[in-house]
């Protein structure tokens, strides 16, 4: 009954691995190779026969190729993903492949051997690559651009500081409102000051967002004062939005803001003389 079982189940797993679309190889632990699939004798270029019994260095570029791939897997525990190398096909052509292979273990935990699977890619032409590097490189600047447009920072121990500059959209207000309650949370602070002066608002919906985040600024533990609101239309968007009991203060100048500010932490600004 047991016997029939497990030539049920034996039966079931290698038709299972027959039918994967990926070459899958696997050896014993002296690095014979006990089993083939279809896709791995086409990948190989010969009959899935010819290749039961050799040396798994036989289907790698080189002795040396199969090593590095042996030595990776060993220090990564087992199993690794992805590992880049290269097969060697019977007509002696050479593919690159993309290889995941995990240690095989007994219930005694003593390593019996290893199964891989491996996927044929086409690698990166130098012009792809420079593309790449390319492509990356004006992701960083973009990051940098927006945290140049919406720097956020503490001005003052218990006081962090929001200046908003050029076209605000949902996105940059979305990136303000995590950094900047972020900052609050971390520094503590008591009090935030918002700068508008140098924003220009880009769509319908920004005003909305900011009342959104000077809400968000006082539930999370500090007062919201607001600066820059220097614009007719703004101000008239904004005014329906904070009804009568208003969750932030407004101010023309950023001195007067930033006087009322220091006020919530018993601070203020002298003038000598």
């Amino acid at each position: 009954m047991d016997k029939t079982r497990a030539t049920g189940r034996g039966g079931y797993l290698e038709g299972l691995l027959q039918s994967c679309p990926d070459a899958v190889i696997a050896i014993d632990a002296k690095g014979i190779i006990t089993f083939v699939n279809k896709a791995a004798g086409e990948l190989v270029g010969c009959e899935m026969r010819d290749l039961i019994g050799k040396s798994i260095v036989s289907v790698y570029e080189s002795e040396r190729h199969a090593r590095e791939t042996n030595r990776k897997l060993y220090l990564s525990g087992g199993v690794i993903h992805l590992h880049e190398t290269k097969v060697r096909t019977a007509a002696g052509r050479l593919i690159p492949v993309r290889l995941s292979a995990a240690h095989m273990k007994d219930s005694a935990g003593n390593y019996t051997g290893s199964v891989g699977f491996m996927q044929a890619y086409r690698p990166w032409t130098e012009a792809e690559t420079k593309l790449q590097d390319y492509c990356r490189q004006l992701e960083s600047r973009l990051a940098e651009w927006t945290d140049l447009g919406a720097p956020v920072f503490e001005l003052w121990p218990g006081l962090s500081m929001a200046v908003l500059v050029g076209r605000m959209d949902t996105d940059r207000i979305k990136q303000l409102k995590k950094r900047l309650l972020d900052q609050i949370v971390v520094a503590k602070s008591k009090a935030a000051l918002v700068d508008l002066s140098a924003a220009v608002c880009g769509e319908a919906e920004v005003p909305a967002q900011l009342v959104k985040l000077f809400r968000m600024v006082r539930l999370v533990g500090a007062e919201c004062f607001v600066v820059g609101i220097d614009s007719a239309t703004m101000a008239e968007t904004l005014e329906p939005l904070v009804g009568d009991n208003p969750f932030f203060q407004s101010y023309s100048s950023l001195e007067a803001g930033l006087k009322a500010a220091l006020a919530v932490m018993d601070m203020g600004i002298y003038r000598k003389g």
